[in-house]
């Protein structure tokens, strides 16, 4: 993979024995010993510190301001649904209003599917010891499948590291597509009354994401989950605010609905942003990914920043290409 910005060019595991497994009993210590595991350190501990709610999100959260004087407000209906009110502006200094609903159970669920649950680790780890064949690597498939079906994924960055988890934003994108329609829908309202296309309305979904909602990092746990401070995009929508990986999810979610555009999530030291297939202009960002160019977009904000307009510490992060990641979102 090659980037440009307005700048220039940067060109086997033995079986072990689980007899821990039958002597310690819900205490997710011992799953340390048992490789990938590993990468749940401090979970437990965290959990089990407290009464389990320190880190829990306040739900009350329904206000928030965001950059440039823009309001994000969330109210409960007598019908039961949220009815979410943004106001902000376009990147031509427009003022936009938006409106759209938002059912609380699709926030739910889609917090209910991702992340780590104590709980469901030690039912993992019962239906290890239940099985009395169940070795070692049979359990790392065991938790390698846990994790992936709660859209999250091992990685080492460096050979002889401990492995960690990280969110799996392709997927948690691809199983909330629909769940964010009200906004691309609301989305398409807006652009017909004014006469828009739709490269105006990806700008406008882009500029909602970037100042109509606060840059603000997730709590920890959420719903007894541990989220590992990141909101699938609905729970983002109900809450108004996220950080670099939170927003480039709900971006890519809403983009998805507006576009057929192929999208990429490019991951660089402490933060996340998107690709956008099509021919950069010169004075645009992009990287080459695959033989084809994505135009870079900035989701986290708080300040407005066009199709190929990076933060200086982006740029940064692409010259030195360290630990850079594409994720293919198609």
């Amino acid at each position: 993979m090659t980037w440009r910005t307005q700048q220039g060019c940067a060109s086997t595991m033995k079986p072990i024995c689980l007899n821990p497994l039958y002597h310690l009993r819900r205490d997710l210590r011992v799953l340390l010993s048992l490789g990938l595991f590993a990468a749940a350190l401090g979970l437990a501990g965290a959990a089990r510190a407290s009464d389990g709610h320190v880190y829990e999100e306040d739900a009350s959260l329904s206000v928030g301001e965001g950059a440039g004087g823009a309001t994000y407000t969330r109210r409960l209906s007598h019908e039961g649904h949220y009815e979410v009110q943004a106001n902000f502006r376009s990147f031509s200094g427009d003022p936009l209003s938006l409106a759209f609903r938002l059912s609380p159970e699709s926030s739910r669920e889609s917090v209910q599917e991702f992340g780590v649950s104590v709980q469901e680790l030690d039912a993992l780890m019962e239906a290890c010891r239940a099985r009395k064949s169940c070795d070692q690597e049979e359990f790392n498939r065991d938790t390698t499948r846990y994790y992936r079906e709660h859209a999250l994924q091992l990685s080492q960055e460096q050979a002889g590291q401990t492995p960690r988890l990280r969110v799996d934003v392709p997927r948690v994108v691809e199983r909330n597509r629909a769940r964010v329609k009200p906004v691309a829908a609301a989305l398409r309202r807006l652009a017909a009354e004014q006469g828009r296309d739709t490269e105006w309305m990806m700008e406008a979904a882009m500029a909602l994401v970037q100042s109509g909602m606060v840059y603000r990092q997730p709590a920890t746990w959420d719903g007894g989950r541990k989220i590992l401070g990141f909101y699938p995009p609905p729970r983002a929508l109900e809450r108004g605010y996220g950080d670099c990986d939170t927003k480039s999810a709900l971006l890519a979610a809403i983009l998805q609905n507006l576009s057929n555009t192929q999208l990429v999530g490019v991951h660089v030291p402490k933060h996340y942003l998107l690709g956008i297939a099509r021919t950069p202009r010169s004075d645009q960002a992009y990287i080459i990914h695959r033989g084809r160019p994505f135009v870079l977009v900035e989701a986290a904000g708080p300040a407005p920043r066009r199709p190929g307009q990076v933060s200086e510490a982006t740029h940064t992060a692409l010259v030195m290409k360290q630990a850079l990641r594409v994720d293919p979102m198609f």
